[in-house]
């Protein structure tokens, strides 16, 4: 374990340890919430409001406003079967968009829908419109059992369409997205720097060797 004189140096450095400590405190920088340098993520207040509005929404519906319907006519490569999801290889996602899972295994039931908090490098986090048995609160961003981490497959992206298929039996099949979707992750800055300014995060050239 590293000791406060490994890292401040003059006399004391115990003292200003615990000056620092106290500092911190005084200015609530303890609720600080950790955000990863490998993930896009929604602040922990912006998660808030959207649980907010969920429960709003949830709350004003009651099951006297769903109607029965009866579809004819739907050609068999129109319908997604839960056991598809390969199908929905290649989707992307952003922040903020509305998904709805479509895979009936796993720890969120079909058909709950949710909005996207969180890009990782190979799965969405998503807090839920309902409270799910297997929900956890992502580092505290959502209360509990709203929140989970999903593969890219298992949701359909409601915001940006991209499952399309025609009803007409005789259409062709649509051309599918072929471009795997590869969130940036890691302390990489979006904008790159201009000719001969070093970037201010991220990896640098490596210097060439003096002689």
């Amino acid at each position: 374990m590293a000791r406060a004189s490994d890292i401040l140096s003059g006399p004391d450095p115990e003292g200003r340890v615990r000056a620092i400590k106290a500092w911190l405190k005084m200015k609530g920088v303890q609720d600080f919430e950790p955000v990863s340098l490998f993930c896009d993520q929604l602040g922990k207040e912006t998660v808030g409001e959207i649980k907010r509005m969920a429960d709003e929404f949830t709350k004003n519906k009651s099951s006297a406003q769903f109607k029965k319907a009866v579809v004819k006519g739907i050609p068999r490569q129109a319908v997604l079967k839960p056991a598809h999801t390969y199908r929905l290889q290649n989707q992307h996602f952003a922040l903020g968009d509305r998904v709805t899972t479509v895979q009936d295994s796993g720890s969120v039931p079909l058909s709950v829908k949710g909005v996207v908090i969180g890009l990782n490098s190979k799965t969405i986090e998503v807090v839920w419109d309902v409270p799910i048995m297997s929900g956890i609160t992502l580092g505290d961003r959502c209360s509990k059992c709203r929140g989970s981490t999903v593969e890219f497959n298992t949701c359909l992206n409601l915001s940006n369409p991209q499952f399309i298929t025609s009803t007409n039996p005789k259409a062709l099949p649509p051309v599918r997205n072929e471009v795997p979707f590869e969130p940036r992750h890691g302390p990489r800055p979006k904008i790159n720097p201009a000719p001969g300014q070093a970037p201010a995060a991220g990896l640098r050239p490596a210097q060439p060797a003096s002689h």
